[in-house]
């Protein structure tokens, strides 16, 4: 089978490749596509054009940007979802995290320019940055 270019309507699969060149895994295509469909999506609707800043990171490259040890950027099968740090045309990050809170992730950060949104399963987890 092949593997989806596109995730939504609006977010390609290469937009979620590791910074260090390393492909989106075919592992993470249906936690990515859960967490474009049912987060990333909606907030393009309510924002504007919304910028992947990180996605998918290898083991070795989370380690160098200081990610946590079991980060959801891992995707399985280190952990349970998957994340992205986003960034969105309108707006402000307070307002992105209001709005993706309401469609209840697994996780959610608010930080200075962008915020964190994950799919993981278990309890909930919001933090600021």
């Amino acid at each position: 089978m092949a593997r989806p270019v596109k995730y939504s309507a609006n977010f390609r699969r290469r937009e979620f490749d590791c910074h260090d060149g390393t492909a989106v895994p075919a592992r993470a295509d249906e936690l990515l596509e859960d967490l474009c469909r049912r987060y990333l999506q909606p907030l393009r609707r309510a924002f504007g054009p919304t910028q992947v800043l990180s996605g998918f990171r290898t083991p070795a490259h989370n380690a160098a940007v200081g990610g946590a040890l079991l980060s959801q950027h891992l995707g399985p099968p280190s952990v349970t979802g998957i994340a992205a740090d986003v960034r969105c045309a309108r707006g402000r990050p307070a307002d992105w995290h209001r709005l993706v809170d309401e469609l209840g992730p697994g996780g959610l950060g608010l930080y200075d320019g962008f915020i964190h949104v994950d799919n993981r399963t278990g309890p909930p987890a919001r933090w600021t940055g």
